[in-house]
């Protein structure tokens, strides 16, 4: 019987570094939310890259933060340290090229088995002279990689490499995942993150952090558009009215920019409506994070 290669990927590093970027251009379709602001990731999303004779299950990790603020940050940071100490077969740790600091170099929770494979990303921008070889060598000295590659994710510099590079560590194990399958999450977790990344896109200073989103109903209809009910939680008053807008016109741009964004996720028509409540510092209440699907 022929080998199959098949195992968990985790790809870490700091928040912005990068790593659902590297995701989408590894799959070659976008599956992770993607934002300019740190920390939109939030939760591990499993996106499956598959091939004669391989699958290779990418993790998408929340970035590593050293000192979490509040119990979501706590909450994120145990999503991350679960995937690189339990899951990974390699990791694939991804270092801001423009953001770092060579003489602040952070090490990852991970076990002492686990293959490194450096990748130092944004390698497309223009750096001072010398930068890439100090972030090599101070990575280097902490992480011991088996490899470091530079490439740009946003641009597709470089993946194939790294592509191959994570084959090579994979071990030898059938499918984890039916053939053809992209990820682990359903629909109605996309409509989640799709809404919230339009929140990212559209609005500033503590709104995206200080809203979540919970996807009451997804039903699907024959012949007719899907209907999706979502509800935005905030912490304050003011940041529902700041949502909202005068005279509901930025809810409706928000809920004509997410509708579109899933209709073309999905392939096929959707209909949207979005609510928005407060829920009193819900980032601080153990309750409402177990409720919005964060695990502490």
């Amino acid at each position: 019987m022929p080998e199959h290669k098949a195992g968990f990927v985790a790809l870490a590093g700091r928040p912005n570094a990068g790593k659902s970027t590297l995701l989408n251009a590894l799959l070659k379709v976008k599956l992770s939310i993607v934002s300019s602001k740190p920390q939109t990731t939030r939760h591990r999303v499993l996106g499956i890259l598959e091939g004669e004779g391989f699958q290779a299950c990418l993790l998408d990790t929340p970035g590593l933060i050293d000192a979490p603020a509040d119990p979501l940050q706590k909450a994120l940071r145990v999503e991350s340290t679960r995937a690189l100490r339990e899951d990974a077969d390699p990791i694939v740790y991804l270092v801001d090229a423009a953001d770092a600091d060579p003489a602040a170099v952070e090490t990852p929770p991970r076990r002492p088995d686990c293959p490194v494979l450096l990748v130092l990303n944004k390698c497309d921008l223009t750096l001072p002279a010398g930068k890439l070889d100090a972030l090599e060598a101070a990575f280097s000295a902490a992480l011991k990689p088996e490899k470091v590659l530079r490439l740009s994710a946003l641009k597709g510099q470089g993946v194939a490499q790294l592509r191959d590079e994570i084959l090579a560590r994979l071990p030898e194990n059938p499918p984890f995942y039916e053939k053809g399958q992209l990820s682990d999450r359903w629909e109605r977790f996309f409509a989640s993150e799709i809404v919230r990344e339009q929140v990212f896109e559209l609005f500033h200073d503590e709104i995206p952090h200080a809203t979540a989103v919970v996807v009451e109903s997804f039903r699907e209809r024959q012949g007719r558009p899907d209907e999706v009910h979502a509800t935005l939680f905030v912490e304050r008053d003011g940041q529902k009215g700041i949502l909202i807008g005068k005279g509901g016109k930025d809810l409706r741009r928000l809920t004509e920019r997410a509708q579109a964004s899933l209709e073309n996720f999905l392939g096929r028509k959707v209909d949207l409506e979005l609510w928005i409540k407060v829920r009193k510092n819900w980032r601080k209440d153990p309750s409402a994070l177990k409720e919005f699907g964060y695990q502490s």
